[in-house]
């Protein structure tokens, strides 16, 4: 009777993103890559995305162990770990929906060839959920008499937001935060427990009531070590990272350029945001002019996948202004005759620019560290820009506070040396 499941235990996590998500159907309806959609239509994350990302973060012995790896087919008893599709989170009041708020968009890319630059006719789009959607996934274990609760693990990874989902996450997507974690267990030799277990729905929201998971000792988890940047910036002009438009609304034409922005709540407020892309690109390019091929190993390839994560950038309090201006022949630089251009541009606003890099074994190179602490220099003093039009002052920032792995660093023109210093470490 070894395999006799002697106690059930619940998992319910219900999550926000903070961040643009895209987890591919491998569909091209709506674009280039379609989100994955329920047979209502509505987006979701499936479930075999969620254990993939859950085995990642377990030593290997326990994931072999709870997600059922063995090779021989004469061993396999099944996984006693279930992973649930994560659902969008709606709360039932009088008969009608409330909660989660979604809004899904294209986003525009460009397909690059091995040295990270564009090629020629390699547009593409995707679909992405904006963020602020909200989540929520349930995960069951079967546990037999030695076997530990492999959920609290996972549970700890998720509270302390490590978790990104789907695609492009070193690029800023699949983010997540305002996590809540509940659980509930039965032991099952138990009548009282054994009767509740057989009365317990777990996608009954009053069963789980009073449930949310306390965390009473540190979980011993396989930790991803990082070097983590957090820079507070204050735009010192306006920012041009554009998505074209030919809408039309209430009898006016839209302008015919406006920076990315997303819309997160139900006001349908929209809040400009720098994409992890548009960092990345703007760094790489920096870096690289100060120190030729300092990047190389760090930044991926078409073969490789980066391993420096720069996370998507929210632009708070910013101000927004239409301006309308004569359009300009890009290749004489003169101005085309009966041709204005309008663009809807956003002004005065703060923001975070945040990079992880993972630790390695034999410590970042120094060339590595030098331009990446140059490049904070010089983005502090406006000589680094992000986004388009930096030739006429747009994408250009000051920064407030800085700190690497939650250290602060005092912001100034001279801080190479600390932020050097504290790399290295």
């Amino acid at each position: 009777m070894r395999n006799r499941v002697k106690k059930k235990i619940y998992y319910r996590i219900v999550f926000q993103l903070a961040s643009a998500l895209s987890v591919g159907s491998g569909e091209n309806h709506y674009s280039d890559g379609d989100l994955v959609r329920d047979s209502a239509g509505e987006p979701f994350i499936p479930g075999s995305s969620l254990a993939g990302i859950y085995r990642s973060f377990l030593k290997e012995e326990d994931a072999e162990r709870y997600f059922e790896t063995a090779k021989d087919k004469e061993e396999r008893v099944g996984s006693q770990v279930t992973v649930y599709d994560a659902k969008l989170h709606y709360i039932i009041e009088d008969q009608e929906k409330e909660g989660s708020f979604y809004r899904s968009v294209l986003r525009d890319s460009v397909a690059l060839d091995e040295w990270k630059t564009g090629k020629e006719r390699s547009k593409f789009d995707f679909e992405v959920i904006e963020p602020g959607a909200e989540f929520v996934t349930y995960l069951e274990q079967n546990c037999r008499n030695d076997d530990k609760d492999i959920g609290a693990e996972l549970a700890w990874v998720w509270k302390k937001q490590q978790i990104r989902i789907g695609r492009k996450t070193m690029r800023g997507l699949g983010s997540i935060k305002k996590v809540r974690v509940y659980r509930r267990s039965f032991e099952l030799d138990r009548k009282a427990e054994l009767d509740a277990w057989l009365d317990f729905d777990m996608y009954r929201e009053e069963d789980w009531k009073n449930q949310e998971f306390e965390e009473k000792d540190k979980q011993e988890i396989r930790r991803k070590d990082k070097i983590s940047i957090e820079f507070t910036l204050k735009q010192k002009g306006g920012i041009s990272i554009r998505r074209y438009t030919t809408k039309v609304s209430n009898g006016q034409a839209q302008p015919d350029a406006e920076q990315l922005t997303c819309i997160m709540e139900r006001d349908g407020k929209e809040i400009p945001y720098i994409p992890g892309s548009s960092w990345s690109g703007a760094f790489r390019h920096h870096m690289e002019s100060l120190i030729p091929g300092c990047t190389k190993d760090y930044f991926g390839s078409i073969e490789r996948r980066s391993s420096v994560r720069f996370e998507e950038s929210i632009i708070e309090r910013a101000s927004q202004k239409i301006l309308t201006r004569n359009a300009v022949d890009r290749f004489t630089g003169s101005v085309i005759e009966t041709a204005l251009f309008t663009e809807k541009m956003w002004y005065g606003g703060e923001t975070v620019l945040r990079i992880e890099i993972p630790v390695v074994l034999d410590g970042l190179s120094i060339e590595f560290r030098q331009a990446l602490a140059a490049s904070l220099v010089d983005l502090h003093m406006g000589i680094l820009s992000v986004g388009g039009q930096t030739a006429v002052g747009r994408g250009i920032f000051e920064g407030k506070t800085l700190s690497i792995n939650h250290k602060p660093i005092p912001v100034s023109d001279k801080m190479f040396e600390q932020i050097l210093h504290r790399l290295g470490e």
